[in-house]
């Protein structure tokens, strides 16, 4: 009996037997990828190769995490938000109002995996003379019309630890080719502790009441959640590792294969954008809409589901009062 659930993928101790693959999937034996710690620090990175700083301005979804937003800021950059449509993708009409004489990218956010039609947005950026910066950061091995998401962007960041039983990693992508980083790596074993323990909590009735006893979380707190860290900081010496060992794409196919069977018996839950399983997703996650979330977690972590409560808190920068499409996500979305 399957004890505790978690949206963070376990890692199960076997792991250490298995052979390394012999290529790496998509994009990390690409000539412009970097690793790093985060996704965050990819990002961070990358708008600085791309020569994006102080008096630029990009087009960002008002409908985000944070992090992404708090390295924007930092690295110089003005956001200017779009709300969207009702699938999440870009709105042209939108775009085209809030397009300036500083404007010089478009981000573009594959939610949860499920990818947007990022050749489109490619075009649209190309006819405009405008940089496409996909956050892939959920999408690993996710693919749109045929091609792996972020490989349309002059810059890409993926999250790679949100895809497999990592303690971290981040991966950028850049079109033009950067010089790779070396740098010195921290074990990275309390995290690597974690995802193990997550594998064994799922599988141990005991252990998991236990831990549930003994867990005191602490409350959510925004500036910790967006914090840029050390930019500078690479993935650990486990998630090099391990990644040869975990890596597989076959996993964007079970994945999907798991997304169905609960979307059979959790249909009339799902929010609009999620409806429908594209061939090229990779689902990060369920989601699931509510009018009552805090409720809805509180029922499922009774029952061993961790669930994640997605989104709630924007950016400080974002004028919430100018979104309530977004505002609407955030407090009924998990």
């Amino acid at each position: 009996m399957i004890s505790r659930l978690d949206v963070w993928p376990p890692l199960p101790p076997a792991v250490y037997a298995r052979k390394p693959v012999a290529a790496l999937p998509f994009p990390l034996a690409e000539p412009g990828c970097a690793l790093f710690d985060r996704g965050r620090h990819a990002l961070w990175h990358g708008l600085r190769e791309l020569g994006l700083g102080s008096g630029d301005e990009v087009l960002v979804p008002a409908y985000h995490h944070g992090s992404e937003i708090e390295v924007l800021v930092r690295t110089g950059l003005t956001c200017r938000f779009y709300e969207a449509d009702e699938r999440l993708a870009p709105d042209e009409g939108e775009l085209h109002d809030l397009c300036g004489p500083q404007t010089r990218a478009l981000y573009l956010v594959h939610y949860l995996a499920f990818p947007q039609d990022a050749d489109r947005w490619r075009r649209w950026c190309d006819e405009r003379g405008l940089l496409l910066v996909e956050d892939a950061a959920q999408a690993w091995l996710a693919s749109s019309g045929g091609r792996p998401a972020g490989s349309f962007g002059d810059l890409a960041i993926y999250c790679l630890y949100k895809t497999f039983g990592l303690p971290d990693g981040g991966a950028l992508l850049l079109r033009a080719p950067q010089p790779r980083r070396n740098g010195s790596q921290p074990a990275g074993l309390g995290r690597l502790a974690r995802r193990h323990a997550a594998w064994l909590l799922e599988r141990s009735p005991p252990l998991a009441e236990l831990a549930a006893r003994l867990e005191r979380p602490a409350p959510y707190s925004p500036a910790e959640d967006f914090a840029l860290g050390d930019p500078d900081a690479p993935p650990s010496a486990a998630t090099s590792f391990l990644l040869p060992r975990v890596a597989d794409e076959r996993a964007a196919v079970r994945r999907r294969s798991n997304f169905r069977l609960l979307q059979e018996e959790l249909a009339d839950l799902l929010p609009r954008p999620f409806a429908e399983l594209p061939d090229g997703a990779s689902p990060f996650a369920f989601p699931v809409e509510t009018g009552d979330k805090e409720a809805l977690l509180a029922r499922l972590m009774d029952r061993g589901v961790r669930a994640l409560d997605f989104w709630s808190t924007a950016h400080p920068a974002l004028p919430a009062e100018g979104f309530p499409r977004a505002a609407a996500r955030r407090a009924r979305r998990a």
